[in-house]
């Protein structure tokens, strides 16, 4: 294994998805590469982004950060991608070459009713590398 990339937006699936992500680095002595995307709609530049916003999502990465510490887990904060999660996630795949990516079935905004949302069923179509889904 080369790191696994837990894309992590703070969901409880997601929270589930970096116990697993966890677990696996110390079982395989491996690294956490942690992604948080900005979600974004509309076509836009980085720099329309608002400070609360970057601020947020530092925020909820860096929880992500301290539970990786706390099991001293080597990690790294990549940075923020913007837009669509699923593009962000396979721009990070294609970027940092992870051998596994590790994410929530579903995340913030998925319904209950859905087995698996919109980015994490892209991702596991297009990504190079194993992925697991964590419910």
């Amino acid at each position: 294994m080369t790191g696994i990339l837990v894309p992590f937006d703070g969901s409880k699936h997601s929270l589930k998805a970096l116990h697993v992500a966890c677990d696996l680095a110390e079982k395989y002595k491996n690294r956490l590469f942690l992604l948080y995307i900005i979600q974004m709609d509309t076509p836009f530049k980085p720099s329309d982004v608002s400070i609360e916003t970057h601020k947020h999502a530092q925020n909820i990465i860096s929880k992500a950060a301290t539970k990786a510490k706390h099991r001293q887990i080597e990690f790294k904060i990549l940075e923020f991608e913007y837009g669509d999660p699923a593009t962000g996630i396979l721009a990070a795949n294609k970027r940092m070459k992870p051998s596994t990516i590790v994410m929530g079935c579903r995340g913030l905004t998925a319904t209950a009713a859905e087995i698996f949302g919109t980015a994490s069923r892209t991702v596991f179509e297009h990504a190079d590398c194993t992925c697991i889904s964590v419910k």
